[in-house]
């Protein structure tokens, strides 16, 4: 029923357009793209992405906005040039179209197999088969089938009105076959999202899936292949240029990466003439992952294991389902250390993004006042699939990235005071006591960098620098902490620790591998020195705050049969349990008398399960002697399978 009113409105607006000068109703038509741009909201947010995507911060914000309304101004230009059709003939091609390149196209003409014009959505591609027709060369139009009958035919009809052979897509392979054997001309559009049967080509900086039936056809038919494009000057005034013949290559991969090349740099010098709205990028393999640092060491380690898990999966499937081999990196993580301009304005992000995230503008100009610039710009022109950020003070602005990329949000621990429920998926350690959830992930220990390649790599730098290291022998990895906000690590518990340690190593003709950390003391560092320093059964000993090698905790934990590790740190002990072997906890001590209830019932919820056993620090060398005798604890076997299915869902 709406078919008919349809095309009636249609032919009163090009009947109107008709009788109007051009150059007026081209002025109109920009009044008209700039009403589009508000009302047509999501293709406007669409377009912006994609130029976010692919110029990133070679563009500043304000004028990505302002060319985002100059693409909806050309496409309203195009849409009243099309409706002008029936006007135009070989006197207005003359006067407001230039050709440059003709001679190309009877060049290959003349080899009498068929001529493709290979080009893109770009200005307005719609005048190129009607300047062909003007110019009297035998052309092929390739259609969709639109659903408005009577529209349809009256659209085909302005396509056609000058001789061209009209073949509709759906059943246009043989047709189009057949027009190339008898010398015609076929334009194609070449810059489309492919579905099956497509290949991955580069285009800015990105891979997208391409259909390969230019190739194809130019392969089956020896047709000439031209890249053409046509740009609009000024107002009507437009110029076509027409590219060097592209010649088959060995594989369509080749073949279109160049066609991409030539492409991109159109769009570069034109980028408000192309049509950014349809999903170019859409299945691409590659990802960004933006991670959010609040400049704590723990907390950035736990969002790069989940951006480590993304990076498997995404390499993963890349692997098994395109088979083919990345010659760069198809997952980039970018990690910005956020920070805030004074405490008023962390804890205001903190209320804004609780109470008006849903705002996208006003969110980004909350997020312009509470932050430096250099971190602002950082972000903002940064194009993120994943944002991931750890702790409660990141939140808001994972909140606000997520939605003005459309990317999906992932969280670590609990999110403050904004609902869990607003983000993609939320990893929260068992011991935050979180509310079951639909998009909660809940893990027994912090989530670290800790695998079996941290691991042997670790191992390979510590056994290129240390000679003493025998292979023979069992090995005790002894992790020591210090000074926390909770607990306290002194000079009396580490003579304890050290002797209880080397007793156990003599029995056991054992070696020692310690190491401590950046928040040991310097009293308790002179203590692991003066005892451990030279001594036959520590053939490794780092201080941290000295010392630092890259890998040196993995390299550790990869080497030793059981693992001491002071309580104090839910990091630590994490790391000490993911390296899948036996994990014994020696007890510090605790600062005033308020109970840190949260690292209680981590180290207590571990105890119970038989991950670790909780000892005191004059007992270590007893419970070493058992557990390497009897094997009494369970072999912690890591939260990456769980994750691994959550996100896996999340990304694809």
């Amino acid at each position: 029923m709406s078919d008919y009113p349809l095309y009636l409105m249609v032919r009163f607006l090009s009947f109107s357009i008709c009788h109007l000068p051009i150059g007026f109703s081209l002025f109109l038509a920009r009044g008209m793209g700039s009403l589009f741009y508000y009302l047509l909201s999501r293709k406007a947010k669409l377009a912006y992405l994609n130029l976010k995507l692919a110029f990133g911060d070679k563009i500043s914000l304000e004028k990505r906005k302002i060319m985002v309304k100059e693409v909806f101004r050309n496409l309203a230009m195009n849409l009243v040039e099309f409706l002008y059709f029936p006007r135009i003939n070989e006197k207005y091609v003359k006067k407001y179209i230039k050709i440059s390149g003709e001679e190309k196209i009877k060049q290959v003409l003349k080899r009498g197999r068929g001529l493709i014009f290979l080009t893109a959505h770009l200005g307005n591609w719609e005048f190129l088969s009607l300047v062909a027709q003007v110019k009297g060369y035998p052309l092929v139009v390739l259609a969709r089938e639109q659903k408005p009958k009577r529209l349809n035919s009256l659209l085909n009809q302005y396509r056609t009105r000058l001789g061209a052979r009209l073949v509709i897509r759906g059943s246009w392979m043989r047709e189009i076959l057949g027009s190339l054997r008898e010398n015609r001309i076929v334009g194609i559009l070449g810059d489309q999202k492919s579905g099956k049967g497509g290949v991955l080509v580069g285009l800015f900086s990105r891979l997208a899936w391409s259909p390969k039936g230019v190739f194809d056809l130019a392969s089956h038919t020896q047709a000439g292949v031209l890249p053409v494009f046509i740009i609009r000057e000024k107002g009507p005034y437009h110029r076509i240029e027409i590219g060097e013949e592209m010649f088959l290559t060995e594989s369509s991969q080749e073949f279109l990466k160049n066609f991409h090349l030539l492409l991109e740099e159109y769009v570069r010098k034109y980028p408000s003439q192309w049509l950014w709205f349809h999903r170019r990028w859409k299945a691409s393999p590659n990802k960004n992952i933006l991670i959010l640092s609040d400049g704590k060491a723990g907390h950035l380690n736990q969002a790069k294991a989940v951006a480590r898990v993304i990076e498997k999966i995404v390499e993963d499937k890349f692997a098994t389902s395109y088979r083919l081999q990345a010659k760069s990196p198809i997952v980039e993580t970018k990690i910005v250390e956020v920070k805030f301009r004074n405490r008023f304005t962390k804890g205001l992000m903190n209320l804004f993004g609780l109470l008006c995230v849903k705002n996208c503008t006003a969110c980004l100009r909350c997020l312009k006042l509470c932050l430096p610039n250099d971190t602002f710009n950082e972000i903002i022109h940064f194009f993120a699939d994943i944002v991931v950020s750890c702790g409660a003070s990141l939140s808001a602005i994972n909140l606000i990235l997520a939605k003005e990329n459309q990317a999906k949000s992932i969280v670590v621990m609990k999110p403050g005071l904004i609902p869990v429920r607003r983000f993609d998926l939320a990893i929260i350690p068992v011991h935050d006591r979180p509310k079951p959830f639909r998009n909660i992930v809940v893990t027994q220990t912090a989530l670290n960098l800790i695998d079996e390649r941290a691991m042997r790599e670790g191992m390979e730098r510590l056994q290129a620098t240390s000679d003493r290291l025998q292979a023979e022998k069992i090995k005790i990895g002894v992790l020591l902490g210090g000074e926390s906000k909770n607990y306290s690590f002194t000079k009396e518990m580490a003579c304890t620790v050290i002797e209880e340690l080397l007793r156990v190593a003599k029995d056991l003709n054992a070696e020692l591998l310690v190491t401590t950390s950046r928040r040991t003391t310097p009293g308790v560092e002179k203590v692991v020195k003066e005892k451990l320093l030279g001594n036959l059964h520590c053939p490794l000993l780092l201080i941290a705050n000295e010392q630092n090698i890259e890998g040196a905790v993995p390299g550790i934990l990869g080497l030793s049969d059981i693992v001491v590790v002071s309580a104090e740190s839910i990091s630590m002990v994490s790391e000490a349990l993911t390296s899948a072997k036996p994990v014994v906890v020696f007890e510090v001590g605790r600062k005033g008398r308020i109970q840190d209830t949260k690292h209680k019932r981590f180290l207590d919820n571990l105890k119970h399960k038989g991950y670790i056993s909780l000892v005191k620090a004059e007992n270590i060398a007893e419970e070493i002697e058992i557990i390497l005798r009897n094997r009494s604890l369970k072999i912690f076997s890591g939260e990456r399978d769980s994750l691994y299915g959550m996100i896996k869902n999340l990304v694809s």
